[in-house]
């Protein structure tokens, strides 16, 4: 039986792999359809030619069009991420736009080795942690990223160097990595509300500073008056459409942008309340959780999001690992599962990845609220444990002993 267990863990760990490697394959293969193209790599060859219309959809297709010579993509042209995003992508256009791909694809890769990399004590613990980590960080819906040619590879890398900067309390430096996370808000607006409501004032100083640093560079690199017109001129078509937080699962049901928006603020002030009533266990939390809590209720509160953007759930899953393994390896076989059922599914009511998002995040508050027992059932805490009991009770007997 042990015999079998391990050739399933096998299997399971080189169907995520494989997939991986093959979206990216298929990345390479469908190009000019992926979002790296068609908006990442496009913008930042308009930067470097001094063409700053970048958040101008129709000039970002003419564009397009002009370094491509072919006609319109797949998808719609349109550059939402900070300027900076695409300020740094300069340096690729130098070369030809399937090599940039390649090069951006190789580089994501590396990012999630080097996210593995960081987690090591984590993962290298037993071989069950191994395939939690495989299956977190290789998952079905994570490995879209590689499909799209999107940034979450990055930004998973900075969530898991967040995660290990708070372990060692470095705090600044945590919220200076979670600031990263702003090339994509969605994923994070939620965490400086869990943040000031605990009363981790360093992580929100160093939050603070990476956000300064994304809005002065935005001014730096397009001007004051662009700056405000891309501020403006953000599509809110892209909340109009499926995805996986609550707010989209209203779009099944007709809701238009408006009603999208408006249902992530009233997400965001329920949430806001509940977190300032519970402000007392809030606050006994470890650092790790704090950030854990906020990225889940981010992303379910989110106006936009997509199947990709889970992989910024891979670290936290594998932390998630040390206390609970069934539950963190459970909860990254949901996520694949739910994108599965979701490719069948017609585009409109393909929601049952934000249900597992919900069933995912609920299951992690369970043992959150249920830690001070779970705890224990950590070696090093139930050793901790017993030798402060040794200690007690050797000090009492210490007292008893005297005259």
């Amino acid at each position: 039986m042990r015999r079998l267990t391990r050739l399933g863990a096998l299997t399971l760990a080189c169907a995520c792999v494989g997939n991986m490697l093959a979206e990216a394959a298929r990345g390479l293969r469908d190009a000019f359809n992926t979002d790296f193209l068609s908006s990442f790599y496009t913008a930042a060859d308009m930067l470097r030619h001094g063409d700053h219309a970048i958040y101008c959809s129709a000039c970002l297709q003419a564009a397009a069009q002009r370094l491509f010579h072919a006609g319109p993509a797949v998808f719609s042209f349109q550059y939402d991420n900070p300027p900076l995003g695409a300020w740094l992508l300069q340096p690729l256009t130098y070369l030809g736009s399937q090599t940039a791909l390649a090069f951006f694809l190789l580089a994501s890769l590396v990012a999630l080795g080097a996210a593995g990399w960081l987690l090591c004590d984590d993962i290298r613990r037993t071989p069950n942690h191994i395939l939690i980590a495989v299956v977190a960080f290789a998952s079905f819906p994570a490995a879209m990223t590689f499909a799209y040619g999107q940034w979450d590879g990055f930004l998973a890398l900075a969530a898991t160097g967040a995660y290990v900067a708070l372990r060692h309390d470095r705090q600044v430096l945590a919220g200076l990595l979670i600031s990263v996370l702003m090339l994509k808000p969605q994923l994070m607006w939620l965490v400086p509300v869990v943040v000031v409501i605990a009363g981790s004032w360093r992580v929100l100083y160093g939050m603070v500073v990476g956000g300064l640093i994304w809005g002065l560079s935005s001014v730096a690199i397009l001007g004051w008056p662009d700056t405000v017109l891309w501020l403006r001129q953000i599509s809110p078509n892209i909340v109009a459409r499926t995805g996986l937080s609550l707010p989209h699962v209203l779009v099944a049901f007709g809701a238009t942008s408006s009603l999208v928006v408006s249902a992530s603020v009233v997400l965001l002030v329920v949430t806001a309340v509940a977190l300032f009533a519970a402000r007392r266990w809030l606050r006994s939390l470890e650092l790790e959780r704090l950030l854990s809590l906020g990225l889940l209720f981010s992303m379910l509160a989110a106006p936009h999001l997509l199947s990709y953007d889970l992989i910024i759930l891979a670290p936290l899953i594998v932390i998630w690992g040390r206390r609970n393994e069934f539950h963190a390896l459970g909860a990254a076989l949901v996520l694949s599962a739910a994108f599965l059922v979701d490719l069948v599914l017609p585009m409109s009511w393909a929601i049952v990845e934000g249900l597992a998002l919900l069933g995912v995040a609920f299951l992690y508050c369970h043992d959150i609220w249920s830690a001070p027992a779970s705890d224990l059932a950590d070696p090093t805490r139930r050793l901790g444990a017993t030798l402060l009991r040794v200690g007690q009770s050797t000090s009492r007997d210490v007292g008893s002993a005297r005259p």
